[in-house]
């Protein structure tokens, strides 16, 4: 079946959609669900692009109508973006997802009626961010057509730089061409943090990293290169191509390929139109690359086809052999654990008193099995551990993504305003936690900081450990009661990890209302706590 259509998207042509209907396959289209995808020419690309519709993925399975080399796309004008739409297309993990019209940039750029704060800040901001001290930005530049000529500034950048490199627009191909990169724009912007929390919850939040922003004039990019966790790409405003290699490539092609003695990771001998496939987004797009599978990935590059090209980064972090074993062993070097002392020993090297043809240089095949045997022994008792590596891994996932210092701040070294106005709820844990319970005001969690949340059976027989971790720290509740939502802690645990917003309506359904009892008493403690350490923070309800 063939459905042709006239796109009224800007700059997009009229575009096919062909259906292959495998037999005993039934579909049924009507004029009320109906959504046709677009997609900019690609004819001359050489790979089929998957298009399909939320008609299409509530009736099909993801295996019927998408193959593994095609990229999926849906056009966002029956539906906006969604965790559920995007769970049906199958694509996580496997394959790039692109949605038009996933989301609308005039309303999330715009400052609501009582002056709040947009959901997405703006160039501005985004610049103001880049200036502040405690921002993790840089300057990438290049001149087009030499792939040799990539430069790295680091940030913080100085108000004259950043004013410098905004301001002189020139399109010539001559002139250098600049792109400012900002990592956790949601960390110094609530609202977008909210935004990212709202909209990606149907990802476990010790898998997010941060909203990075990259602001660029026409010809502005980074340069090809490869990324080793998700990423969904959704352009703010302006317009990028995206370019996303055809085969996967592997780590060594990678290493092979990077350009050498450059600040920046880029690959050469990105120019064939047969290596890849291009995309253009418009404000509103969204783009989903998935992370390097089984050490191979598809390289991406994107460059600004206008002026104030804005796009934000919304990535995932997942971690590698190596950063697993890597903290296990800086966990192993400070423990006193019996697993993690124990030494190599031989008491039968000497046996029998017999030394004639001894070679001392010689390294032993019982040497070596006898030093092997020890590590493994002591990693299997350790992984083999529930509660241990529960500990372990919910720490580890929590742990910040990148060094910052003194952050979040510890409440007792805030200074506030409000404390000589009397409003000490700002100050004072104890305040702050009865402020919020009393609905005066909310608790948020610091922008940045994971939370997770575990559940298992503990050592004791009938009982269960409830865990929570966030920044690398654990508190546990034990209890008979293998109900979380009938356990006081288990409750307030879940609904910590889960709410970025934590009101005193949440709060009380775990809690309860008499605080008298030694168990609620236990509750609130524990937000003190958390309050104090400056992972949560009171704002306004």
């Amino acid at each position: 079946m063939w459905v042709d259509t006239q796109s009224n998207h800007p700059n997009k042509s009229i575009s096919t959609m062909c259906l292959t209907l495998r037999p005993s396959t039934l579909v049924v289209i009507t004029t009320a669900h109906l959504c046709v995808a677009f997609a900019p020419d690609f004819t001359n690309i050489g790979l089929k692009r998957t298009k399909f519709n939320h008609a299409l993925i509530e009736s099909a399975s993801a295996s019927e109508h998408v193959s593994e080399s095609s990229v999926c796309e849906y056009d966002g004008k029956c539906h906006r973006f969604s965790g559920e739409l995007f769970a049906k297309s199958n694509c996580w993990g496997r394959r790039p997802f692109l949605m038009r019209d996933a989301f609308d940039p005039d309303l999330l750029l715009h400052k609501s009626i009582g002056g709040d704060d947009n959901s997405w800040p703006t160039w501005d901001d985004v610049v103001d961010i880049a200036s502040d001290d405690e921002s993790e930005s840089r300057v990438i530049s290049y001149k087009p057509g030499d792939d040799a000529s990539y430069e790295l500034m680091l940030g913080p950048l100085a108000e004259s730089d950043v004013n410098d490199w905004v301001s002189n627009v020139n399109t010539s191909k001559n002139i250098e061409r600049k792109t400012l990169v900002v990592n956790d724009v949601d960390r110094f912007y609530p609202r977008l943090a909210d935004w990212i929390h709202n909209n990606f919850r149907f990802l476990p939040n010790w898998r997010m990293d941060d909203g990075q922003i990259s602001l660029a004039e026409e010809m502005g990019g980074i340069g090809p290169h490869v990324d080793n966790y998700d990423v969904f790409l959704i352009q703010m405003t302006g317009t990028k191509l995206w370019q996303v290699g055809i085969e996967k490539m592997s780590a060594k092609e990678e290493l092979d390929r990077m350009m050498h003695g450059l600040d920046v990771r880029v690959l050469d001998r990105w120019e064939a139109s047969t290596e890849f496939e291009e995309f253009t987004l418009y404000p509103g797009d969204l783009l989903y690359l998935p992370p390097r599978i089984d050490a191979q990935h598809k390289a991406h590059c994107g460059t600004a086809l206008t002026n104030g090209c804005m796009t934000l980064s919304v990535g995932c972090r997942a971690p590698s052999v190596s950063d697993l074993i890597s903290r296990l062993a800086e966990k192993l070097s400070s423990s006193i654990e019996e697993n993690a002392v124990r030494r190599y020993q031989d008491e039968a090297l000497l046996f029998g008193g017999d030394v004639t043809g001894f070679s001392p240089g010689l390294l032993t095949e019982t040497s070596k099995q006898q030093a092997r045997q020890l590590l493994l022994d002591s990693l299997s008792t350790m992984l083999g551990d529930d509660v241990w590596w529960d500990e372990f891994f919910g720490k580890y996932a929590t742990e910040q993504k990148r060094v910052r210092v003194n952050y979040p701040i510890p409440l007792d070294d805030v200074t506030f305003e409000g404390r000589e106005a009397g409003h000490n709820f700002f100050s004072d844990a104890e305040a702050t936690v009865r402020s919020v319970l009393n609905g005066q005001t909310v608790l948020y969690h610091a922008e940045g900081i994971a939370f997770a949340y575990s559940s298992l059976p503990a050592n004791v027989v009938n009982q269960t450990v409830y865990r929570l971790f966030t920044n690398g720290e654990m508190w546990q509740s034990q209890s008979k009661n293998a109900v979380a939502q009938d356990n006081c802690m288990a409750c307030l645990f879940q609904a910590v990890a889960n709410h970025r917003r934590l009101d005193s309506q949440l709060l009380l359904s775990c809690i309860g209302g008499d605080l008298n009892l030694g168990r609620n008493l236990e509750a609130v403690k524990f937000l003190q706590e958390l309050v104090k350490l400056g992972v949560l923070y009171a704002g306004e309800s």
